[in-house]
């Protein structure tokens, strides 16, 4: 696995450029997307916490699934993503950092992050993942959904194709690049830890429902 990233500034700047262009990446993002959502199990009264809220959709579904009486937040360090976000939903969102959210201990019955830590240096993905447990009620679910290692000979031949182009140019692949987070869950306190892996158009995205300990 890749260890590291652009810098946090760098993700900003060009996710705040790309804009509403992040679209295009539907076309292979969009089935393990689903699958995530069907796996967050989203109901009507529950407060849900999406962390990178991309250009909305998500947070439009989840806005839908927690009414009537519920609450979907999202988060993001891109000024351009949340205003794109709120263009598409009525949802509260926030500019910040995802190692330090601004909200309570057990705020959030669900939590997703959606291509979200193939962004981030594999030293942060512990605090991260520690963060994330914090803000959610004990014995909840988080899902997450990354790029991620091939699994048959088309996803394996795109994955070292990117590879290649991400050690000439991280900024080319935007900051993205395969990251495999099952195995970490456990180490700090996730149980029932379920990872799939979904390729789309031969690009492997893997998908994990993993629940908190209660204490």
């Amino acid at each position: 696995m890749i260890e590291d990233t652009i810098s946090t500034a760098e993700v900003r700047r060009y996710y705040d450029r790309l804009g509403a262009r992040l679209g295009w990446a539907e076309l292979f993002e969009a089935r393990a997307k689903r699958g995530s959502l069907d796996l967050l199990d989203v109901s009507p009264g529950q407060t849900v916490l999406n962390v990178g809220v991309g250009i909305g959709q998500e947070q439009a579904r989840l806005r839908a699934a927690v009414s009537p009486g519920g609450l979907a937040v999202g988060v993001d360090i891109s000024s351009v993503m949340l205003d794109l976000t709120r263009l598409r939903t009525d949802a509260p969102t926030c500019q910040a950092d995802a190692r330090h959210l601004p909200f309570r201990t057990a705020s959030f019955d669900r939590l997703l992050a959606a291509y979200f830590f193939d962004l981030i240096p594999v030293s942060e993905f512990r605090p991260l993942l520690v963060e994330f447990r914090r803000v959610l009620k004990p014995g909840c679910p988080l899902v997450l959904v990354s790029l991620t290692e091939g699994v048959n000979r088309s996803s394996r031949l795109v994955v070292a194709l990117w590879k290649m182009i991400y050690r000439i140019s991280p900024v080319w692949c935007g900051g993205c690049r395969p990251v495999e987070l099952a195995r970490l869950l456990y180490n700090v306190g996730f149980n029932r830890v379920e990872r799939a892996v979904v390729v789309q158009w031969g690009v492997p995205s893997e998908v994990i429902v993993a629940t908190g300990t209660i204490a």
